[in-house]
């Protein structure tokens, strides 16, 4: 009787291959699971409110507490659904939704969307960074000697200025975005502490939130493309 020339798969192997296949199924689809977190992200916050207006108050006040984490939650800076506060504020709202949108655009055109430089997105952390940095610059003068801050901003803005020498960075982009640290802090010094509305919050946010699409998406589409090449090849 013969004997059979089959070579055994170990449990070893058995694993690997559903590692790979594993690793596989995520760079292939990874896209669907990040659009799809994404949404659910800005939309469980606003699901809060709803919960809480027809009286399931356990898991309003679960997501609530969850979205802690995350956002201040200050009411006099959040949206509101039926006489209830959301989770979210106005500018984290702004944000998430605008990259799920950018998500969305992206899942779309996939194919045609190129991503944008790192330096151009240093442009989108200039109009959030004034809106939101001006209006806390304005408790933190009320707890915090001014010699104090305006010193701290100084030293930020002499290092990053230090550090794009030394890398010798000719992008006017990173110039500008220094520069408005001392505009920034100047606003802030001469003026009345500043409260910002939910309108500049929203454009801020939502320019941000989109920039941020446009930055991460196909870096991340690239390196889950490779991904996806080398683990078909070691299944198949």
């Amino acid at each position: 009787m013969k004997q059979s020339t089959q070579p055994t798969v170990n449990f070893a192997d058995r694993f690997e291959h559903w590692i790979n296949l594993q690793a596989w199924r995520l760079a292939k689809y990874w896209l669907f699971l990040f659009i799809a977190f994404a949404v659910t992200f800005v939309g469980l916050p606003y699901l809060a409110p709803i919960l809480m207006h027809y009286g399931y108050t356990i898991p309003a006040n679960v997501i609530y507490q969850v979205y802690q984490i995350t956002c201040h939650q200050f009411p006099s800076r959040s949206f509101f659904i039926f006489e209830h506060q959301a989770g979210f504020c106005h500018r984290d709202t702004a944000i998430w939704t605008a990259f799920s949108i950018g998500g969305i655009i992206f899942y779309v055109f996939r194919n045609r969307i190129v991503g944008i430089p790192f330096h151009w997105w240093i442009l989108a952390l200039i109009p959030i960074g004034l809106d939101g940095g001006t209006q806390l610059m304005g408790p933190l003068y009320q707890v915090f000697p001014v010699w104090v801050l305006t010193g701290f901003a100084i030293v930020v803005w002499l290092l990053l200025t230090g550090i794009m020498a030394w890398q010798k960075v000719n992008n006017w982009q990173y110039y500008l975005f220094v520069l408005c640290f001392p505009i920034g802090m100047t606003f802030v010094h001469f003026t009345e502490p500043r409260l910002s509305n939910w309108v500049l919050r929203t454009m801020t946010g939502s320019f941000f939130g989109l920039a941020n699409a446009w930055l991460m998406l196909p870096m991340l589409d690239e390196a889950f493309r490779e991904l996806e090449a080398e683990m078909k090849q070691k299944l198949y």
